[in-house]
């Protein structure tokens, strides 16, 4: 099967990336070819049948022991309880990974160095995750799933930051909101545009305490108009939290312009040229004040149960 990459951009960048099986049907090879190929395809196949010689070397190996990495800044009152953000350590060989996920792991990372350094001491603990294994299997999640064990109920938000580290716009909610938590990528023949938020949602169609958690949540990144992020939107989560806002833990994610990401992403081209410093260091402030807050106020942001798809 030979599926053309997900980008609206043509640079003759085939985009890896990994699927799932029916375990009841054969596995067959599969691969992404580039935009360029694709299209090339296309026309010969509208003329007869097409032969096309493939040399490729991606393959899967048995697992290896791996780990998550983890800091935190602990709590003055409340150390049991936990805001944790991070993304994930992992990329594919080809590219840098810069904006999947280096530049996610990094600003999350500096949005709690700030933190410490400014010498704040929030209520809960902060913890910053860099999860381990997201591309192609999603142990790291899992196993911090595990480590929690019993005490999922102390775990009161999660951020992820995994969809590049573009101009930010404001802070994705998920749990009652769903919605994608970045950029879909583009349609066939169509360009990138950024991700739309959902038309016609109402504040108030939701139940009494998502309105409150909606309304809390402007506020915070109502901080941060300055820099233009303060917007909420439908979405937030990722593969790497999945495993424990599907037990309740309240979804968050940064939103950006996403004018990129699918150009760069699982590709030679995800490079650190790509990463803008300016936008990098919004991310970072953004999620400092929204984790910083979430750590330290009274009450926490609603969750909602739902069921975690490996």
């Amino acid at each position: 099967m030979l599926v053309r990459s997900a980008t609206g951009l043509a640079m003759q960048t085939p985009h890896t990336g990994t699927l799932r099986y029916d375990e009841k049907q054969p596995k067959i090879p599969a691969a992404a070819i580039s935009v360029e190929d694709a299209l090339l395809i296309e026309r010969l196949a509208k003329e007869g049948p097409v032969t096309v010689h493939l040399d490729m070397e991606a393959h899967m190996e048995a697992d290896v022991k791996a780990g998550n990495v983890i800091g935190e800044i602990v709590g003055s009152e409340h150390p049991e309880q936990v805001v944790v953000l991070g993304g994930h350590i992992d990329s594919w060989d080809v590219g840098q990974g810069a904006q999947d996920d280096g530049g996610g792991i990094m600003s999350t990372f500096a949005a709690v160095s700030l933190i410490h350094k400014l010498g704040l001491k929030p209520k809960r603990t902060i913890r910053v995750v860099f999860w381990a294994n997201e591309e192609n299997g999603g142990a790291g999640g899992r196993a911090y799933r595990e480590w929690i064990g019993d005490k999922i109920g102390d775990q009161v938000a999660a951020i992820e930051s995994d969809g590049g580290v573009e101009k930010p716009l404001g802070m994705g909610y998920g749990g009652f909101f769903g919605g994608p938590r970045r950029p879909q990528p583009p349609a066939a023949g169509q360009a990138a545009a950024p991700a739309p938020a959902r038309p016609a949602f109402d504040v108030k169609s939701l139940p009494p305490e998502d309105q409150k958690s909606y309304e809390i949540l402007q506020d915070i990144v109502s901080l941060t108009s300055s820099i233009g992020t303060d917007t909420v939107s439908p979405g937030g989560g990722g593969s790497d939290i999945g495993p424990i806002t599907a037990d309740g833990v309240a979804a968050l994610a940064p939103r950006t312009v996403g004018d990129h990401y699918f150009d760069w992403h699982h590709t030679e081209a995800d490079t650190l040229d790509k990463v803008d410093i300016d936008s990098f260091r919004k991310n970072a402030a953004m999620m400092s004040v929204v984790a910083y807050i979430l750590a330290d106020m009274d009450g926490r942001l609603a969750g909602h149960k739902s069921t975690f798809r490996e």
